[in-house]
Formats: structure tokens, sequence, C-alpha cells
């Protein structure tokens, strides 16, 4: 297979193609036995691909159970067929080419082949090279890595690279951790005014039940852009959890709001879409009302609220007129599924 060093996997490129060095490192991730069959050198650095096998009944399953409805998701039934597929890509945090970090500059792509639920193929050409791995599986992943070499100054590793002679004898990849999210889809409102709000529901994998104490701690203003007089408007809150989450689980608000504005000029097409836009804040701060607690054997500081427990922040969902009333929708729970990896190849 002629491959050009980019992560696409249909550029045709104009450049000198890759010198292939065949590896067939196997591993698993996920759940699902992965392998990189070969790496393809260039002047500049490596691109490799990583095969997935997949489950034919698995993915035959889940075509099944969301085919006819897809249209018909919300977003948060769509974040979680996604996170069912039998396909998840490689989250890869680090890479390390012959004992050497690679600090940037590495992209990826990937497809999923499944012939019977496609009119075209696009992986015909990465089937038919890796035809010896591939002839048993009906279905597979292809995620293609493109990845620049380590700065080095030795000018016979130089030379070695721009001759595409260097091999690589250890390819290391780490991987972020991966959360699973779980919905809950709480919807509730508050206003300034109100001294507390409690909120409960049980934990999706212990059962138990999580109380959450809320605070308004103030209205934010936020000017839309330079030069629009229009401002949107978000309430913040403060919050503690009673009992503490699991180590690693973290609760997801939603603070984006999606609004449709009219054009300001007469339109010739009558049938032209008005301008569509959306708004949503990231982060937040601990608000005033708040009492310091310190450990002896701790440095730090923590933050606690009325009853005593850590304190956490989050937003209303935006509007565009000041309210006394906002509302909150706490979309789910981020749970503790994969820890970060590391494969070591050679």
């Amino acid at each position: 297979m002629i491959v050009f060093y980019n992560s696409s996997l249909w550029s045709k490129g104009k450049s000198l193609p890759g010198l292939p060095q065949r590896t067939n490192w196997q591993f698993e991730y996920a759940g699902t036995k992965r392998c990189i069959p070969v790496i393809y050198r260039f002047p500049k650095g490596i691109v490799f691909d990583v095969i997935t096998f997949l489950d034919e009944a698995k993915v035959q399953s889940f075509f099944e159970k969301y085919e006819t409805i897809e249209q018909k998701l919300t977003s948060l039934q769509r974040r979680c067929a996604e996170q069912e597929h039998p396909y998840q890509s490689l989250p890869v945090k680090e890479i390390w080419i012959n004992g050497k970090r690679v600090k940037h500059g590495y992209s990826a792509s990937s497809a999923v082949s499944i012939p019977w639920a496609q009119q075209h193929d696009d992986l015909t050409l990465v089937r038919k090279a890796y035809s010896s791995i591939l002839k048993d599986a009906a279905c597979f992943a292809c995620e293609r890595f493109c990845v620049p070499y380590p700065e080095t100054n030795s000018r016979t590793q130089q030379l070695l690279r721009l001759l595409r002679l260097g091999r690589v004898n250890n390819l290391k990849l780490s991987t972020h951790f991966v959360p699973w999210f779980s919905p809950l889809d709480i919807h509730f409102e508050m206003s300034a005014k109100e001294d507390q709000k409690v909120i409960c529901f049980k934990h999706p994998v212990t059962g138990i039940t999580q109380t959450l104490y809320f605070q308004v701690v103030d209205v934010v203003e936020m000017p839309l852009g330079p030069g629009d007089n229009r401002s949107f408007y978000a309430a913040q809150s403060i919050y503690e959890i009673d009992p503490a989450l699991p180590q690693g689980d973290t609760l997801q608000f939603n603070s984006s709001s999606q609004y449709r504005e009219p054009p300001t000029e007469p339109s010739k097409d009558k049938f032209a879409p008005s301008a569509t836009s959306s708004i949503g804040i990231i982060g937040g701060a601990d608000g005033p009302t708040a009492v310091f607690v310190t450990a002896k054997d701790k440095e730090k500081a923590v933050t606690c609220g009325l009853h005593g427990l850590p304190l956490h922040s989050c937003f209303a969902v935006p509007v565009f007129h000041k309210k006394d009333i906002y509302h909150f929708v706490l979309e789910g729970i981020n749970l503790k599924y994969l820890d970060g990896q590391e494969y070591n190849f050679q």
C-alpha cells in the first residue's frame, strides 16, 4: 500500500511515499484487539495504522438498536449512543519513538469498514494491504497516525532519517483517562433570593443517594462581543455533595444555549437560513459564601460550604435578559471508566 506523510486515509499525495517496516505489534484496548501491522518511514517522521478488529455481532446489534431512531435522538441520547459504539478510537496522550518523546505535531484520522451497512467501503485498499491479518474480520476500523520525529543533534541520525533508513526499534504510546457518561437529565430552577436548593439522585453504580446543596452566588453578565451592545446572563451557583462522589467521578452541567438570530437586513432569498449561534460557559469559580478549613498536615486550604463540605461551582443555562429565576440542567455524571494506559512495542 502506498502511504504518504499525512494522517489522511484518503489522501493520494504527491511527495515521496513511505518506506514500510513490518511490525505486527498486537495489543488490547477497551476490550478490543488491535494491531499495528506496519510503520511507514519518512524523512520527517513516521505514519502507522492501528487496526481494530470489531465483533460483527456487536456491530449488528448496535445498528439494529439505533438505525431507525438515529434522526430522532436528542444530543444527550446521541452522546450515550456514541459511547456504546463497538469501535472506540485510541485516545493517545503521548508518543515516544526510540525512547524519545514526541512533544507536538502528530495527528490522526479514522474510519470504520462495515461492508453490509455501507454502499462504498472507504477502507478497501487498507483491507487489501492488510489481508493477512484481516482475512477473518468482516468488520474493522483503521486509525492512521502521522508522527514527526523527536528532535536530534546527531548527524548520523539525521542522515538515516533523510534516507528513510532509520529503523523504529521502539514505539511507546500512552492513553488518556476515559470517563463513561451516565445521563441524569435533572432540571431545576433557582432564584438569587433562595437560601438553598436541595437536589437528590441515586449514583448509577453504587446506588447511594447523593444530596446536592445549591446556593446562587451571583448573576454574571457577559457581552456577546466587541461592537455588540447585547449581553447574555447566567447565574453562577456553588454546591456541596453529600456523600462525596467516588474518586474520578464528576458531575456535568449543561451551561450552553442555542439561538437563531433573525437577519438585520431583508434578504432577497426568502429561503436563506437565519444565523444560528451557540453560547457555552466553561469553568467557574468558588463563590464568596465559604468557610476555609485547614488541616495541620496539609499546606492547601479546603474551601467548604455551610454544611462543612467541599464547594464546587456551576452555571445555569445562559439567557439574553436578566431574570429573577434561572434554569439549571444537571446533564449527568462522568464515571471512572478507563484509566490511562501505556503500551511499549519493540
